[in-house]
């Protein structure tokens, strides 16, 4: 599984894209180490001269990749949006709007270049990562926290002030989400219990975050 992180495969990814093409890479979380969560970044940037990262679920990220800009263009995604089978999906884990699928995004090619420093790429004759060092206890509550220290304003195309806010009001709500993630696995169950009734309150009716809580998360 490694040969599908290593740049020698993105390249091969990179030469079969169209031109508007795109390449998304699910990045796991807790798997691996700081650092070799790094280099795994790495390996990708490396290739693709546009990268973004967007947050998908607690435990994983998504990187995205293509050799022309990627524009997050507003009317476009509220039509693409508007298309009931997508809209129906998106809705499924908790994404039921444009603003709350633009709020998942975490970070450009200059926050990765951040992140992934001097980290050596994963390649198919040097697949470091598959003899990396055990995974240390908790590195999920090291590693989330760097990557989300990375979160940027999305660059929005098309959109008005109203909408940019209502963007940042569904990042505020998956910010506490992670927070409060984090706090159970410090073991913080006080701080984890206010969290957790605090995002309840406010979005309760999310059915991602009601299936990760469970149901007694607002009590």
């Amino acid at each position: 599984m490694v040969n599908l992180y290593s740049r020698n495969f993105y390249q091969l990814a990179a030469a079969r894209l169209q031109p508007a093409g795109l390449v998304a890479q699910w990045l796991p979380l807790p798997t691996q180490n700081d650092e070799d969560s790094r280099s795994l970044v790495r390996s990708f940037i490396d290739v693709f001269p546009h990268a973004t990262l967007w947050t998908t679920e607690f435990h994983e990220m998504l990187l995205i990749g293509s050799l022309q800009p990627l524009q997050l263009d507003v009317p476009r995604i509220r039509q693409r949006l508007s298309q009931a089978a997508v809209a129906e999906t998106l809705a499924e884990v908790g994404v039921a709007s444009p603003e709350a699928l633009l709020a998942t995004w975490v970070t450009d090619r200059a926050g990765l270049e951040r992140y992934a420093g001097d980290a050596l790429p994963v390649t198919d004759d040097q697949p470091r990562i598959e003899y990396a060092p055990w995974v240390r206890p908790r590195e999920i509550t090291r590693v989330l926290p760097a990557l989300l220290a990375l979160r940027s304003a999305p660059p929005l195309h098309g959109a008005t002030p109203a909408f940019a806010s209502a963007v940042h009001d569904q990042w505020r709500s998956l910010a506490l989400f992670y927070s409060l993630s984090l706090h159970a696995y410090n073991g913080n169950r006080q701080a984890w219990a206010r969290e957790a009734r605090e995002l309840a309150r406010s979005d309760g009716g999310n059915p991602y975050y009601r299936w990760f809580l469970g149901a007694g998360a607002d009590r």
